[in-house]
């Protein structure tokens, strides 16, 4: 069944893009996913293989028994299994923040325990169950449009905005910060001028950036998320876009977008 389904599958999905009702506050929020992407180096085919369906995505606490190319089986609190659609495109974020196809995405996911987002859709009397995030552990994969459904707004600044926070962890291309309870992934690939005239990568630099350190970021953009994503993911907001500076108060150590 699976087989002669696809096809159909995918061209519905295509044609959700133009359906769906994605609530904004701004329409300047689907451009920032689209932002997201080409931070992370995605190329310029980069597009949302996924769509979500109009009703609203289940948040569930699961147990995922078995993983292919293809699907996800899961055990949910009913006892029920499920089997899940997962292929297409993923955002991992775990010691890196990376886009990638789902075949490869899976070797991250274990069997155990693990809270996922999933939606249904519908074709007359056949139904497919559709795997639209993950997080198990320290890992968090999302599709791209899971991050357009429960974006709450995006904050854009020709100039630059600022934010300043507590570091809480940092990884080979991103860094945690904390502020009033929020959490927020700032992107930081790239090349960046440290303050003496050197040329760094962040991954040069991040463990100079310590957990408990107060640092100030400029930079242009912030997609704020949802209740439901921040609760469950543990994100409020990702920040990305810098023509400013990252300045760790703390250290002093200071970048600067080369």
């Amino acid at each position: 069944m699976y087989e002669s389904f696809t096809p159909y599958f995918r061209s519905r999905l295509k044609r959700y893009h133009e359906s769906m009702k994605v609530k904004l506050r701004s329409k300047k929020a689907v451009f920032a996913i689209s932002i997201i992407a080409m931070v992370l180096l995605v190329s310029g085919a980069y597009a949302f293989e996924i769509r979500v369906a109009a009703e609203k995505p289940a948040f569930l606490h699961v147990a995922i028994d078995s993983i292919d190319n293809s699907t996800i089986t899961i055990v949910n609190e009913s006892g029920e299994n499920l089997s899940l659609f997962a292929k297409g495109r993923w955002i991992l974020i775990s010691e890196e923040v990376r886009v990638m196809p789902w075949i490869e995405a899976m070797n991250y996911v274990e069997g155990g325990d693990a809270l996922i987002v999933m939606t249904t859709i519908e074709k007359g009397n056949v139904t497919r169950d559709i795997l639209l995030g993950i997080k198990q552990g320290d890992l968090i994969l999302v599709r791209p449009s899971l991050l357009k459904y429960c974006a709450k707004g995006h904050k854009h600044s020709s100039i630059y905005l600022s934010f300043r926070g507590e570091v809480a962890d940092t990884g080979e291309n991103y860094m945690i910060l904390e502020r009033n309870g929020n959490t927020v992934l700032a992107l930081a690939n790239g090349e960046w001028i440290k303050a003496g005239g050197e040329t760094v990568t962040w991954k040069d630099v991040s463990d100079e950036f310590r957990p408990g350190d107060e640092v100030r970021l400029f930079y242009h953009n912030l997609l704020v998320m949802n209740d439901d994503f921040a609760e469950n993911f543990g994100i409020k907001g990702f920040i990305w876009g810098y023509s400013g500076a990252i300045i760790d108060l703390t250290s002093g150590t200071t970048l600067s977008r080369k």
